[in-house]
């Protein structure tokens, strides 16, 4: 092959390189505009494979905070939650804010959910716990058969109601349980009958019927 062939032969496969290159860079550029276009002039994103919120099952306090962090996917994230009674959301921050009005505090548990750009979502819970009552007298005894115990208990939720519950410390001991009479936020416990000798005890729990707020009282029955 002569020396002008080869020339001619090497421009040719040039030309033929630089034509299927900018075939391929048109297509991209084709497709990178159309998907412009169909995303309102935002670039085109590609879709997430997974949201993790951090933390994960967080509890909180009453009145407390806490901050929610979403990965793993395309940013920005928007928060919301599924229980507006217990609180709020920030939903560009992912901030939980239990409500602030310790007398109208409930306890409960909501769904935080986080959503990226791409549509994706991701899930975890928020926790705010029972704030411990203050009751009056913590603990008792019982020495007499018919005896009473009554248990007045200072509400933070501002419901006006508790309900009550008794269970024994020692689950093989036989004397009849001592039973439960409830006044909006007093808890009287009568003991139809008393031990012999010694003494049992038992764990009356006293409970917000709306916010949750609880207390536990330790009823002794017997004479020490």
């Amino acid at each position: 092959m002569s020396v002008d062939k080869k020339i001619k032969q090497i421009t040719l496969n040039i030309n033929k390189w630089k034509t299927g290159l900018l075939c391929f860079l048109s297509a991209i550029l084709i497709l990178a505009c159309t998907g412009d276009l169909e995303n309102d002039g935002s670039a085109l994103l590609g879709p997430s494979f997974g949201i993790t919120i951090i933390p994960q099952n967080a509890q909180v306090l009453k009145q407390g905070t806490q901050t929610f962090t979403a990965t793993g996917g395309v940013t920005p994230y928007t928060y919301s939650l599924s229980n507006t009674a217990i609180g709020t959301i920030v939903p560009v921050t992912g901030v939980f804010t239990g409500v602030q009005a310790l007398g109208a505090a409930p306890a409960g548990t909501a769904i935080v959910t986080a959503v990226d750009s791409t549509g994706v979502s991701g899930t975890t819970t928020v926790t705010v716990l029972p704030t411990i009552l203050v009751v009056t007298p913590g603990s008792g005894t019982i020495t007499a058969a018919n005896g009473t115990l009554a248990v007045t208990a200072t509400l933070l939720t501002g419901s006006a109601l508790v309900t009550c519950s008794i269970t024994r410390d020692d689950s093989t001991t036989t004397t009849t349980l001592p039973t439960l009479a409830v006044a909006e936020n007093v808890c009287t416990a009568t003991a139809p009958a008393v031990p012999a000798s010694g003494t049992e005890t038992y764990t009356i729990t006293i409970t917000d019927s709306i916010g949750g707020d609880f207390a536990n009282v330790v009823l002794t029955l017997g004479t020490p």
